[in-house]
């Protein structure tokens, strides 16, 4: 196997979007993986893209804001505040968590099974739950 070759793993990618509003065309170095709904979320992932070849190393994670119209930053494109990095991945894990939160940072995590929310999420809906009700 060439070095090149080794530089890349394939993941089934499961997007979480923390934010309180729609989202779409989020990428992931330039792939495409979906979209997400706003809150409330009660566990799961917002979507699923399958077979996404990823390269080792930094990540770079965009998105667009939705949400309902007249809404302030609809149609913008955000760049995560900060560079994931992907490094030496186990050939086991077929999955990748890709976490996007409303301070603009992303979390992204390979899994062996199905991805589940992380404790930075948890709070988050918590505290959503709270100020909204369930």
């Amino acid at each position: 196997m060439s070095a090149e070759k080794k530089q890349i793993a394939y993941f089934d990618v499961a997007l979480f979007s923390y934010l309180d509003r729609p989202i779409f065309d989020v990428y992931l170095n330039g792939r495409d993986i979906g979209l997400a709904a706003g809150q409330p979320h009660r566990g799961e992932a917002n979507g699923l893209m399958t077979g996404v070849e990823v390269k080792l190393g930094d990540q770079k994670i965009t998105w667009r804001l939705g949400g309902p119209k007249g809404m302030i930053g609809n149609g913008d494109t955000v760049k995560a505040k900060n560079t994931p990095i992907l490094t030496n991945v186990d050939p086991n894990f077929r999955y990748l968590g890709v976490h996007i939160y409303p301070d603009n940072t992303v979390e992204i995590i390979p899994e062996r099974y199905w991805p589940e929310k992380t404790e930075k999420g948890e709070a988050i809906n918590r505290a959503w739950e709270l100020k909204h009700g369930k």
